[in-house]
Parts: structure tokens; sequence; C-alpha cells
């Protein structure tokens, strides 16, 4: 996937100022499985770092390192499991993940025939791993939606919304409640994250080299 997007975005690359970016990011997380059926439930702390490599200013590769708190309790809904049992866990999940990264608009402050847009929103498709405070260890597939806003033309801010599509049932420490046997693709845990990020672009390009204007 990543030299498909090389492969893509390689045309434009003269256009681009900076090479990488790095920051922060904070915010909330939440999760969606067993014993939690409303995502604003019982919602946590999440905070990591970031690094894009710029392809140009519509395509990136990002690297996401993130901790985040989850927690639930089946006695907040009308759930029923076998021999009425009620379940809670509080744990906490660390995760690393890749991502091709698209901007919808051409992402930048210069006034020139680029048109670039001091805001965009983008998508950003990947893949993961977590493991939990529980033990657990989970393959993931991470699904963002975001919106960029430039503050000066080295700094960014933005703001995202993470679906991890998390490729087993455990990481939350619970499984099988209903006993019906998991797998890769069902009966899975979902963890949301909500993420306010802060990032600075580095590494500036010869612009003699790749035609920068």
């Amino acid at each position: 996937m990543l030299v498909l997007a090389v492969l893509l975005a390689g045309a434009g690359a003269h256009a681009q100022e900076y090479r990488y970016e790095g920051g922060v990011s904070l915010g909330m997380s939440s999760y969606m499985g067993d014993v939690n059926r409303n995502v604003l439930k019982h919602p946590g702390f999440a905070g990591g770092f970031l690094f894009r490599y710029l392809i140009n200013k519509r395509f990136a590769v990002k690297v996401d390192l993130a901790t985040a708190g989850i927690k639930g309790n089946s006695a907040d809904f009308n759930i029923h499991y076998p021999g009425g049992k009620t379940y809670s866990f509080s744990e906490r999940y660390y995760d690393a993940a890749v991502a091709f990264e698209f901007n919808f608009l051409s992402f930048g402050m210069n006034n020139d025939y680029r048109k670039l847009k001091r805001v965009t929103p983008y998508l950003s498709l990947g893949l993961g791993a977590a493991y939990s405070s529980s033990g657990a260890f989970s393959p993931e597939i991470p699904i963002s939606f975001g919106v960029k806003y430039k503050l000066k033309p080295r700094l960014n801010l933005g703001l995202e919304m993470r679906a991890r599509m998390m490729m087993g049932d455990k990481v939350d420490g619970l499984k099988d409640l209903n006993l019906i046997e998991s797998g890769m693709m069902k009966n899975t845990d979902w963890c949301p994250t909500l993420m306010f990020s802060i990032s600075y672009e580095f590494g500036e390009i010869c612009k003699i080299c790749h035609y920068v204007d």
C-alpha cells in the first residue's frame, strides 16, 4: 500500500517544502464491545505521538504511538448474559500503527499557482497492533477521519476521530461472554478515540534539487 502511495503521488513531491512532521496528541478514548453499547459511556484519557512522512500536499504516511484507557460495565445496559452474570472492567491499551493518509485539499499556506488551503479534511487507513493491560495482544485496523489547520507555515493543528477495529475480543479482558466464539473479524472490540494534535514540520527539501518555488 505504501509503495502504491509513493507511485501515485511521486509526481507532486517537488511541491513540498518539508519532508517530515512530528507532534503530540491528547484527547478522549472510548470502547464498544461486550459490555458497552454507547460510545459516549465511560470516556477515558488518550495521548500519543505522531510522525508523518510528507509525500506531497495531498498524501502522507503517518506513524502513531498511543495509549488510551477504556472502561465498561454491563449493568449500565439491558444486556443479558448466561447465568444472569454482570461484567465490568477498566483497562489501558498501548498501540502502534502505520497509515496512509489522504488530504482532500492541497494543504499549505503559500499563495501561488498550487492554490494551497490552510484547512483540509482528510482520511487515513492503516494497520497496527495493540497490547492491553489485561495481557491481550491484538492486531488492529485504524480508520480515521480528521481536519487539519495550518496555524503557521510549519505549525499544524489537527482534530481526528479514529476507529480502531481490534481483530480480537480480549482487549477489555473479557472474551465470548455470550458463549459465541469470536474470530479475527467477528465479535471483536472497537476502540475509538477523539484526539487533538499539534505538530511541527521539519527536514527542509533541497529547493534546487526538487524544483520547489
